[in-house]
C-alpha cells in the first residue's frame, strides 16, 4: 500500500470515528460496503458489529469472571490469616511461636519454606530452626539493603547466592520467593517465604497478605524486647 494510500484511508476512518451517524445518513452506501469474515465469506455490516460487540462481552465476561475469583480467594486468603493470627496470639514462647507459624504456612498457604533473619541475636536465640540472626551491617545484606530500606514485599525469583544466604541447606527446594522487610525500613529483620513452585511468587503480584503477615510477626517481635527498649521504639 503506497503512502499515499495510507494516508487517504487515515483521513477517512477518523472521519467515520468522529461522525459515526455517517452511514445512518448514508443507507445507500451500506448496501456497497463490502466486509469479509474470517472464513472468507461476505457480511453485512450488522452482522460484523454483532459479531465484534458479541466478542467484547465475551471478553468483558472472562474479566469480571477473574475478577470475581481473584475476590473470593483474596476473601479466604485474609480469612486463613485471621485464623492464624488469633492462634499465634496466645503463644508466648517465641520457638512454639514460630513453630506454628512455619506448620500454618506450609499447610494452610503453600508455603514450602520459611526463614527469618532477625536483626536482634536474642529474639533469634529461641526461634527455633526457621531463624537466624544477622547483624544489619553484615556484607552478606548488602544484596537486600535497597529492600530493607524500601520497606516492600519483593517477590519472584532470586540468585543462588541470595538463595544460599536466606534459607541455607534449603535453599534447593526454592524455586521462587517472596522477601518481606520486617518493621518499618527492615528495622526488625527480613521474612522469606520460598516455593517449589517457579511461578509461585512472580513480580507484580499482590503483597496485602504478606505486609499483614509481616505486621503479625513485628508485633510479636516488639512484644518480646525488654520494657526499656519498647519504649524507646
Amino acid at each position: 500500500m503506497s503512502d499515499d494510500k495510507a494516508a487517504r484511508e487515515d483521513v477517512v476512518a477518523e472521519y467515520l470515528r468522529t461522525h459515526p451517524d455517517f452511514l445512518t445518513r448514508h443507507p445507500d452506501l451500506l448496501e456497497q460496503l463490502e466486509l469479509r469474515h474470517g472464513s472468507g465469506t461476505a457480511v453485512s455490516l450488522i452482522e460484523r458489529q454483532v459479531e465484534q460487540l458479541r466478542t467484547a462481552n465475551d471478553e468483558l465476561r472472562d474479566r469480571l469472571n477473574r475478577l470475581v475469583s481473584v475476590a473470593a480467594e483474596n476473601e479466604q486468603l485474609m480469612s486463613r490469616l485471621h485464623r492464624l493470627t488469633l492462634e499465634l496470639m496466645p503463644i508466648e514462647a517465641p520457638g512454639a511461636f514460630f513453630d506454628h507459624l512455619g506448620t500454618s504456612l506450609n499447610e494452610d498457604f503453600g508455603i514450602d519454606v520459611l526463614s527469618l533473619c532477625l536483626f536482634d541475636p536474642a529474639a533469634a536465640a529461641d526461634a527455633g530452626d526457621d531463624v537466624f540472626a544477622a547483624a544489619r551491617e553484615d556484607a552478606a545484606l548488602d544484596p537486600f539493603r535497597s529492600l530493607l530500606d524500601g520497606g516492600q514485599a519483593l517477590c519472584g525469583r532470586l540468585s543462588e547466592s541470595k538463595l544460599g544466604f536466606l534459607f541455607g541447606a534449603r535453599a534447593g527446594q526454592v524455586r521462587s520467593t517472596a522477601l518481606v522487610p520486617l518493621g518499618e525500613q527492615g528495622r526488625d529483620g527480613l521474612m522469606a517465604l520460598g516455593s517449589a513452585d517457579p511461578d509461585r511468587f512472580f513480580p507484580g503480584m499482590g503483597t496485602l497478605f504478606l505486609g499483614l503477615l509481616a505486621d503479625v510477626i513485628t508485633a510479636r517481635l516488639a512484644l518480646s524486647r525488654p520494657t526499656e527498649q519498647r519504649r524507646s521504639a
